[in-house]
């Protein structure tokens, strides 16, 4: 404590002193404490300590050294006792015992942080030496400094780290668990099929059943045909689309992601320095390693705009084999279609003659039953699915038009893969849709109030700590974005948001035992189980960490 000029016999306490500072083990390491100013109370109070430091020290200087004599000693100079000194240091006495009860009585109120992360910490040195990165998805590591945590295992809407430490989850496995982790129904139809076997190499009757059931969940869709990720579906609806129409080029949106081929993986983020017009967005390969020779096979236009699009069709509709769009976006938090739009595009792609494909891998069996193409009352010709299909089995299914997906079969448009269709896989989803169905999609209703009643109260939240913040979401799914801006609509939006500050901000409510991704540009999401009980003590961990949060960053995203 010299280093703050404070009294070296004296300890001031690492806790919470009043409002001024906060005690935040830091999560990440389980090693460090640190002190966090949020007022003058504390720098008051290094200055006393420091006054009185300086006041004792000076007197050490003017003692006055006399040469010794052989015969004589004089005597040294002693300062005198100074009575204001001596009075301050027993006020100082005094307000060192008020400060800690003061500080006692926050301790026995103030949530214990989350601190023992050692495990995940070292679990993660081990992965990064035997898996890139340390993980098999790059998202599972991006921003997650400086290391991710670590699950052990799930149940409901909890999860539990290696450490023991447990969480209301918010992250759903990126978004399959949409009933939760480990739901008895799901887990049962595994344990049935397992018996009977776990490949058979040819359609099935539950193939046939599954489909059937998804058929009658999902408008416009005629027929069903199965694959093992979101990647595969739209993988395959846009060779579908190619096929059919006898052209080359796809339409996709600034911000959208579909996936990890490389005929859509352009312009997922544009860091605005190199972004363009929004109006004429650059066209910028998300990843080093595609080819240039794709980026000529995709256009990129600017979402949620229905005037631009037409444009973008008008000029390139003979080239342009289908428009693949998120009804929904949700690869930058989540920004629902402006009124009216879903119905524009829909328009427009007739008008040209082109395929429309809607990526409901995330909207998917989420925002209602039969997706978004239900909730907002628009049919795509080509639809991907996948995510909450399953609760977490790996599976995907592509529905659409039937002169569009009778095209696929032998010596007509390929299609194909060992694992489609997997015996597992379909039982798992049939026992998700069974559940999701019941009682006319019930779940859907109580997600989408339960999710209301969360994004509202956490707005309300923000305003009264006076963040500037917005919160808003579609059905199950949510993002909070600390921006100046009242509503967020495009991408070029989102990069006027302040990420940093959402990093600090989940880092405390990972403390409370509340677990978000720490990119704010990932969604939120709740399953069928989340509780009541799951949105008070998010909301409560809310309110504590708004409430020490500090208010002003804005730190705008323009490289990530």
């Amino acid at each position: 404590m010299q280093g703050l000029g404070l009294d070296p016999d004296e300890t001031l306490p690492l806790f919470q002193l009043g409002s001024a500072c906060t005690r935040r083990p830091g999560p990440r390491s389980g090693k460090q404490l640190y002190i966090k100013c949020t007022n003058s109370a504390l720098q008051s109070l290094i200055v006393q300590k420091t006054h009185k430091l300086c006041w004792r020290r000076g007197f050490e200087r003017l003692s006055l050294p006399v040469e010794k004599s052989a015969q004589t000693q004089p005597p040294q100079l002693v300062a005198a006792p100074n009575p204001e000194a001596v009075a301050q240091k027993a006020q100082q006495k005094a307000d060192k015992v008020g400060l800690e009860m003061e500080a006692r009585q926050h301790l026995e109120a103030e949530p214990r942080p989350l601190v023992e992360l050692r495990k995940s910490e070292a679990v993660y040195e081990e992965a990064k030496k035997i898996l890139p990165s340390g993980a098999s998805s790059n998202v599972r590591v991006y921003k997650h400094e400086p290391f991710p945590v670590i699950f052990d295992h799930g149940k409901g809407s909890r999860v539990w780290d290696i450490d023991g430490n447990e969480y209301v989850d918010y992250l759903l496995a990126y978004g399959p668990l949409i009933l939760g982790h480990c739901h008895p129904s799901v887990v049962n139809a595994i344990k049935d099929q397992i018996q009977k076997s776990s490949m058979l190499g040819t359609t099935t009757e539950l193939e046939v059943e599954v489909a059937k059931k998804i058929a009658s969940m999902v408008p416009g869709a005629q027929m069903v045909s199965f694959s093992n990720s979101g990647t595969e579906a739209t993988m395959e609806a846009v060779r579908i689309a190619r096929a059919f129409t006898g052209r080359d080029k796809i339409l996709k949106f600034e911000g959208h992601y579909h996936g990890h081929h490389d005929y859509v993986l352009f312009s997922v983020e544009s860091p605005s320095s190199v972004a363009g017009l929004e109006l004429a967005p650059t066209k910028l390969p998300f990843y080093p390693g595609i080819p240039e020779g794709v980026s000529h096979t995709v256009i990129v236009a600017p979402w949620n705009n229905l005037a631009a699009l037409e444009r973008t069709l008008k000029k390139y509709a003979n080239d342009i084999a289908a428009v693949i769009m998120e009804p929904v976006i949700g690869s930058s938090g989540v920004i629902p279609p402006a009124d009216g739009y879903l119905k524009g595009v829909r328009e427009l792609a007739q008008k040209f003659d082109v395929l429309l494909i809607f990526d409901e891998v995330l909207t998917g069996f989420r925002i209602a039953k039969g997706g978004a193409q239900e909730y907002y009352g628009v049919n795509a010709d080509l639809a991907c699915f996948a995510k909450a299909l399953g609760n977490g089995a790996p599976i995907a299914a592509i529905t659409g038009r039937r002169d569009v997906m009778g095209m696929i079969g032998p010596g007509k448009i390929a299609y194909g893969g060992t694992y489609n269709a997997n015996p597992l896989s379909l039982a798992a989803c049939k026992a998700t849709l069974d559940v999701l169905s019941k009682n006319d999609g019930e779940a859907f209703s109580r997600m989408n109030s339960i999710t209301q009643k969360l994004t509202d109260r956490l707005q309300q939240a923000c305003d009264k700590t006076g963040h500037d913040a917005v919160v808003q979401g579609v059905g199950p799914m949510f993002q909070l974005y600390f921006t100046r801006l009242k509503k967020i609509s495009t991408y070029r939006q989102t990069l006027q948001c302040d990420y940093e500050k959402f990093k600090d901000f989940r880092e405390m409510m990972l403390e409370r035992g509340v677990y978000f991704h720490p990119d704010g540009t990932e969604r939120l999401m709740l399953s069928a189980v989340h509780t009541t009980e799951d949105i008070e003590k998010t909301l409560t961990a809310a309110e504590d960490s708004l409430s020490k949060l500090p208010r002003r960053y804005y730190r705008s995203r323009s490289v990530r």
